[in-house]
């Protein structure tokens, strides 16, 4: 062995020396620089080392909990009441779980009896559903008609669910959420199975929604629409979809008359309820949160570390 390779040999073993007395043994940077001969400022040096050179790596187990001071920023930048800012781990399926996990804990914090909860529909939402545990007396209404034929992820099921533990009364949309035409979503809101929930909008002290994204497509509304009429949304500058509520990056609304096509709660209706909670995670919707909090739709957002990293960025 050269001289060369047997001294780079010792400092790696003193390195590994240092590191296991340090992060696993618990001594400080002057006892392990006593023990050794060296000054401390050597021992931190080689710290820094050992980390750089991935000797020593770093993990902090913190799937799930919040983050507050990534929160507060988060919340200072889109201009939100407040911001709950999960850590997340694993693939999407398992993001969505645990951002719905922290809603869950949420709402059943925030909400108190004889509120009125409204509901749109996602993925994110089945799993805030399925964690539901708790709930004060509620009533449950749903915000949107239908968008997909899977019943296990429609609003219909996430009313029903969040209903069970609210033990309150529901009230759900049996209807599709877009229609051909605007005179066909007048007859269906003014259905009796249909007009109870249209009804209690002007009630609803709480509202929980999705947040769909254009571009990259992360959205169940163009799959439901013609690819001319999804193209043409596009060019009109649609970023963002809300309970059928499209919005550019300024958070304007884009073609109005699309919105009165859809069996669901409007701009005007959904911007008088206090307290509206969009729950949405992954840095690719960072420009749909930041155009609908730009539209004022949204008062509180529950979302993930990549999302607001990703805004934080920009």
């Amino acid at each position: 062995m050269s001289e060369r390779s047997r001294k780079e040999v010792e400092r790696r073993e003193l390195m590994a020396s240092i590191a296991r007395a340090y992060y696993l043994e618990g001594h400080s940077r002057i006892e392990i620089g006593q023990q050794l001969g060296i000054s401390r400022h050597r021992v931190g040096r080689m710290l820094d080392e050992a980390r750089e050179e991935g000797m020593v790596s770093i993990t902090i187990n913190d799937e799930g909990f919040s983050d507050p001071l990534l929160s507060e920023r988060l919340a200072k930048i889109l201009g939100l009441r407040s911001c709950h800012v999960i850590r997340t781990h694993g693939n999407q399926d398992a993001v969505r779980d645990q951002i719905g996990n922290a809603a869950a804990t949420l709402l059943s914090s925030l909400l108190h009896d004889g509120e009125v909860l409204g509901l749109t529909w996602g993925r994110t939402l089945t799993a805030l559903a399925s964690h539901l545990r708790e709930l004060p007396r509620l009533t449950v209404v749903q915000l949107t008609g239908t968008l997909s034929a899977d019943f296990t992820e429609s609003p219909i099921e996430i009313v029903r669910k969040t209903s069970q533990y609210a033990r309150g009364a529901v009230y759900p949309i049996f209807a599709p959420m877009i229609v051909g035409d605007e005179h066909t979503a007048r007859i269906l809101k003014a259905n009796p199975a249909v007009s109870k929930a249209f009804q209690l909008f002007p009630a609803i002290t709480t509202a929980v929604l999705s947040v769909g994204c254009w571009d990259p497509p992360d959205t169940q509304i163009q799959s439901l629409i013609d690819d001319d009429i999804a193209k043409d949304m596009a060019r009109k500058g649609c970023i963002a979809d809300i309970a059928g509520i499209l919005v550019n990056e300024y958070g304007e609304m884009v073609d109005p008359s699309f919105q009165r096509r859809c069996v669901s709660i409007n701009y005007e209706e959904l911007n008088s309820i206090p307290q509206v909670i969009a729950v949405a995670g992954g840095a690719l919707k960072a420009p749909a949160i930041q155009a609908v909090s730009r539209a004022g739709i949204i008062t509180d957002l529950v979302t993930d570390d990549a999302l607001a990293t990703a805004i934080l960025e920009r």
